[in-house]
């Protein structure tokens, strides 16, 4: 029974990782011997990086080849020691590398099924492309490993050492790790360790129709802070990466920090080979009724035009990443994430690309990433949100139309300039100003011309278009909202103090409903002080 080595489906892990090999191994310390496969690098993780060594316990995480086996003189072969820690206690040495020897990676869990030699091609593809390390990594739980542990590694690893003789020849630097733990967090440890751009799995060999392999992606998506690329074919992304056609991507879009990570996901996705993007964004009628401020209809179809007409510029402008996308509206009833996944499938698309950050103004695909992992028939992608503005790698947003209100009193009227200032060339300022209830054609008309002559001079070398609007509403704050979202405005700006006009117009309570009730960002103004 020793004697037996294990087959490719003895064994189901978790991933697949690709990455960057470790530094060089450090000598063995005298009184120990290595106990692995001829031409594998051993050493002591705490031995090496620590001053005080360990009593035979390699790293639980290793930086390259396949895992490391120590075994001391009259000791135990440290079988038991690779095991990861379980429970909240951190061990006394880290089983990760020190800070300073990390390096990117792309990363690929493998079960070492026909499903993840396929993920393993295409993360070996986009490796080479982007000129980054591969980590193939299987992960087993420790149960596994009490029978017969020493013949089960060593048919692991010999299984791993074939896989990355395979993908050699794409090009890219292949490095292989037996992950030995039954943590749901172990692969998210080891993608922070290595600092992974990219996780890739592939199609389990069973998938159930409800849960099983499904949860656990969505557990793995949840858990690590990397976009997680799930194929179920490759040969669309080996005709991509070869130039033969675009790759062509569906992006589930809503106005969301998650999408925002997606889109900027797929512009660096756009370098390694053209790709021809489709918009997807399903919408709630009645929930974009109350958005926009518009009546609730008693036939959708009435309102649909009006909702769409607005929708798609919105959609379009949140999925520009250099290249118009193509739009796709999709009313929905029920559940968001079937809708979206249904228009991937009717538009025969290779990949699904969404966000995992709960949804908000555009909302409603909070669920999508779980369900796009689990039902979509087309290879997915979801994207987790990362504190890229804490990096400085945000981009600049841009600022196209902005909403500038005021109640017409000399105090709030400050303000104007202020708000013109922040325009850049080419943009679309709407100057508005709110009333209670709707009024006469020669109200408005007086209204308009006293905005009009609170319009900076000298806005023509910077060609800024002004229009003046006069909004109704009893809510002040509701409608500068709702007047927001129908001009996609990407910024609202709004005076702090303000007496005069309108009572309450601007005042500061108004300013504070304005921020609780915006989705959009907002600039309050104070006027300086006189």
């Amino acid at each position: 029974m020793l004697g037996v080595q294990p087959t490719r489906e003895a064994h189901v892990g978790l991933l697949l990782l690709h990455g960057m090999s470790g530094p060089v191994a450090k000598p063995v310390p005298s009184g120990w011997t290595r106990a692995g496969f001829p031409g594998t690098r051993s050493f002591c993780a705490r031995a090496s990086w620590c001053r005080n060594p360990c009593a035979g316990r390699p790293p639980a995480y290793p930086r390259s080849g396949t895992a490391r086996i120590l075994k001391r003189p009259g000791g135990h072969s440290g079988a038991r020691s690779q095991r990861e820690p379980t429970g909240r206690k951190k061990p006394r040495c880290g089983a990760f590398p020190p800070s300073g020897v990390q390096a990117m990676a792309i990363l690929c869990a493998t079960d070492l099924t026909e499903g993840s030699r396929q993920a393993a091609e295409v993360a070996a593809r986009i490796a080479a492309r982007r000129g980054l390390p591969l980590w193939l990594v299987h992960q087993v739980h420790p149960d596994q490993l009490r029978v017969a542990a020493e013949p089960v590694r060593e048919g692991l690893q010999a299984l791993l050492r074939e896989e990355v003789q395979r993908l050699a020849p794409l090009g890219a630097k292949v490095e292989s790790s037996l992950l030995e733990s039954g943590s749901s967090g172990a692969l998210a440890r080891f993608c922070e360790a290595h600092e992974a751009r990219l996780l890739v799995v592939g199609t389990p060999r069973e998938e159930p129709a409800a849960l099983g392999s499904g949860v656990s992606l969505e557990r793995i998506a949840r858990n690590c802070a990397v976009p997680l690329l799930r194929v179920r074919d490759a040969a669309p992304f080996e005709a991509w990466l070869t130039g033969a056609r675009p790759l062509r991507v569906m992006f589930g879009v809503d106005r969301s920090r998650g999408s925002e990570a997606a889109r900027r996901w797929l512009t660096e996705l756009g370098v390694d080979g053209p790709i021809e993007l489709l918009a997807g964004h399903v919408y709630y009628a009645f929930e974009q009724c109350r958005r926009l401020g518009l009546p609730t209809p008693m036939n959708l179809d009435e309102v649909a035009p009006r909702i769409e007409a607005v929708l798609h510029r919105e959609v379009a402008a949140l999925a520009d990443t250099g290249v118009a996308p193509r739009v796709h509206l999709r009313m929905a009833v029920g559940r968001a994430a079937d809708h979206l996944v249904d228009l991937a499938r009717e538009q025969e698309v290779d990949l699904l690309v969404v966000g995992t950050h709960p949804h908000n103004a555009l909302g409603n695909l909070a669920s999508v990433a779980h369900h796009a992992l689990r039902l979509a028939p087309m290879s997915a992608a979801v994207v987790p949100v990362s504190p890229a503005a804490s990096h400085g790698e945000a981009p600049l947003p841009q600022v196209r139309r902005l909403l500038v209100a005021t109640d017409l009193s000399p105090l709030a009227d400050e303000t104007i300039p202020f708000a013109f200032a922040l325009a850049p060339a080419g943009a679309e300022v709407h100057l508005v100003t709110v009333i209670p209830e709707r009024a006469g054609a020669e109200l408005h008309r007086d209204l308009k011309q006293r905005l009009l002559e609170r319009v900076p001079r000298g806005l023509e070398p910077r060609e800024v278009t002004t229009r003046v609007e006069v909004l109704h509403g009893e809510d002040v704050a509701l409608a500068l909202v709702q007047a927001a979202e129908r001009m996609d405005a990407e910024l609202l700006c709004l005076g702090s103090r303000g007496h005069g006009g309108v009572r309450e117009a601007l005042l500061g309570s108004v300013a504070r409903k304005v921020l609780g009730l915006s989705r959009r960002p907002v600039l309050v103004l104070r006027p300086p002080l006189r």
